[in-house]
């Protein structure tokens, strides 16, 4: 089961779980059934996606209690049409994003992500914003978005920034986020760096609860 610190945000669980129990009916003779069941382990992923110019930039790395299992990761480039299109924009992602592998954006890469996420819960920074894209993409060629339950790690940071300083400025950037709490961690520009970056922050404010209730 995951463990009681997990749930700090208790309406984002309670929307996933209410977007579980509706399409759970809709898909439950499809091969997708097992996405919309109740997660009963210990892990986490976090995702960080980009999308510019018919390219998106997807990473998704796995959070298991206190460590940050980047050697399970999923990273790709989505190309909307891999036979035509910018080549300057995937080179583009590529430079900017480091993500060496690019997939077209079909049914079998995003059916291999979703796998790959599973039914864990899903954490990152500016979630709904940056999964924009991802969701379009995802109803597009599978028919249902995201149905994990989810916590939107800059809300974290502003609650618990409120609690401590009431009158300092609310930060929307990830790296001023991550100084703010003094986590070490790379320029969380590139696709991988920002999911980890994000899981660390995560990881970070949690024991900041911790330590509070304590």
């Amino acid at each position: 089961m995951i463990s009681r610190h997990y749930l700090d945000a208790p309406f984002a669980w309670f929307g996933g779980m209410l977007r579980r129990g509706s399409e759970r009916r809709r898909y439950a003779a499809s091969p997708y059934a097992w996405l919309f069941q109740p997660y009963l382990g210990n892990e986490l992923v976090a995702l960080a996606c980009f999308a510019h110019h018919g390219v998106m930039s997807v990473a998704a790395v796995t959070l298991r209690q206190h460590q940050v299992l980047t050697s399970r990761a999923w990273v790709a480039a989505l190309r909307e049409d891999a036979r035509g299109g910018s080549d300057a924009a995937e080179r583009r992602h590529q430079l900017l994003y480091s993500v060496e592998a690019t997939k077209p954006l079909n049914i079998e890469s995003l059916r291999s992500l979703v796998e790959f996420i599973g039914n864990r819960p899903i954490i990152g920074w500016q979630l709904d914003q940056r999964l924009a894209p991802l969701e379009q993409a995802l109803r597009d060629h599978l028919g249902f978005g995201l149905p994990n339950a989810r916590v939107d790690v800059t809300r974290l940071h502003q609650r618990h920034l409120r609690r401590l300083h009431p009158q300092a400025e609310q930060e929307a950037e990830l790296a001023r986020a991550l100084d703010c709490w003094q986590v070490p961690s790379k320029p969380p520009q590139q696709a991988l760096e920002d999911a980890t970056a994000s899981a660390l922050l995560y990881l970070r404010l949690q024991r900041n609860e911790v330590d509070t209730v304590s």
